[in-house]
């Protein structure tokens, strides 16, 4: 086994999964807390890790939205 791999045969998180995730969770506890997502500013940090990152970011952003709004239809 890699010493490079988990366990499971995953490879591990990358400096830039670790920035998206972290992006993620401050856009979640913005919008939950009914504040200001300030979307551009996640955008801008994503960036800065590559174009990857940035669309990733804006892919996990459309996907939890598109949740939220199956969860409203569903009340």
């Amino acid at each position: 086994m890699s010493e490079h791999t988990d366990r499971a045969g995953r490879e591990p998180l990358t400096e830039r999964d670790l920035a998206i995730a972290t992006l993620v969770g401050r856009y979640i506890e913005r919008r939950e807390s009914g504040q200001a997502p300030c979307v551009h500013d996640l955008f801008a940090v994503a960036e800065e890790f590559g174009e990857v990152a940035l669309d990733a970011l804006r892919t996990v952003l459309a996907c939890y939205e598109a949740m939220r709004a199956s969860e409203d239809l569903a009340r």
